[in-house]
């Protein structure tokens, strides 16, 4: 071990590591800004640790069964369905707004569980059987769930204002979940109402889109997500070789306000890309 913390310690450039669990490598992190993070989210770091310019967001590996049929709503009964802690720290507040506006409705599954392995067999059943499957923030702003309900062809209905998703390069998320923003989904028959809104017919060109992608979030799967995250590190490592050769060419300056020359790891952006307002205009233009 006190090898292993010596080499956390000196090397400034490590390749790719992986990080996926929230709390990795939390007390050395910052000794690993120039090498590439393969992460579940941003939720637990910081903005001059990750960036989605250099790093790669990965799925969680789904803990329920897949749904191995086709798309149709004939067996999916229930309208929503979600069930996981009611209580979280941060942005998962939100969860107990939602039970409180949702867990009565009559056509949701609403329920707090626990992991265990009755637990993982009711969200598969409910999973499978629903039309929506919601993703409110929890601790952090994704969750295996959400990956859980991409492979039961259940449509995700994301209450997660923060959250970053992997392989959007590929994947237009659009089409195959619905986005409501925190403020919106507390708020007393705001989502019911949408929700029963949607047709049948959106609801089957959403299952079909996931259908598309679905194999993007199995790992088992040989052109699944180990190949689309390999993919990704390859796009990734020409930038961390330019941060790392012009390191060591600048002399140290004091900047006033956001510093574009780090490759933008800033994430207080205005138009939620990972870059600064300056560098996205340039790759725009």
């Amino acid at each position: 071990m006190a090898g292993e913390a010596t080499l956390l310690e000196e090397v400034p450039w490590a390749g790719v590591i992986i990080c996926q669990d929230p709390n990795a490598l939390y007390k050395v992190i910052d000794n690993f800004k120039n090498s590439v993070l393969l992460i579940s989210d941003f939720g637990r770091l910081k903005a001059q640790q990750a960036s989605l310019v250099k790093d790669v967001v990965l799925p969680y590996s789904h803990r329920i069964n897949s749904f191995n049929g086709d798309a149709g709503v004939g067996n999916r009964d229930s309208l929503l369905f979600f069930m996981g802690n009611r209580f979280r720290k941060e942005g998962g507040r939100v969860r107990d707004m939602l039970f409180q506006v949702l867990e009565d409705e009559e056509d949701m599954i609403i329920k707090h569980g626990t992991q265990s392995l009755e637990s993982r067999r009711l969200a598969t059943q409910g999973m499978h059987t629903s039309k929506f499957c919601l993703h409110p923030a929890g601790d952090t702003p994704s969750a295996c769930r959400l990956f859980d309900a991409i492979v039961s062809l259940c449509v995700p209905v994301i209450v997660s204002d923060d959250i970053e998703l992997p392989f959007e390069d590929i994947i237009d998320y659009s089409k195959i979940a619905i986005f409501v923003p925190s403020s919106d989904a507390v708020q007393p028959g705001y989502l019911a109402s949408m929700l029963r809104s949607v047709s049948l017919g959106r609801v089957l060109q959403y299952q079909n889109e996931l259908l598309k992608v679905k194999r993007y979030f199995e790992y088992e799967d040989p052109d699944g997500a180990v190949n689309a995250i390999w993919r990704q590190v390859a796009s990734k490592l020409p930038l961390v070789n330019l941060m790392i050769n012009r390191g060591k060419r600048l002399v140290k300056r004091e900047v006033a306000g956001v510093d574009c020359s780090c490759i933008c790891s800033n994430r207080n952006d205005s138009v939620g890309t990972g870059l600064c307002q300056s560098c996205f205009s340039l790759i725009v233009l």
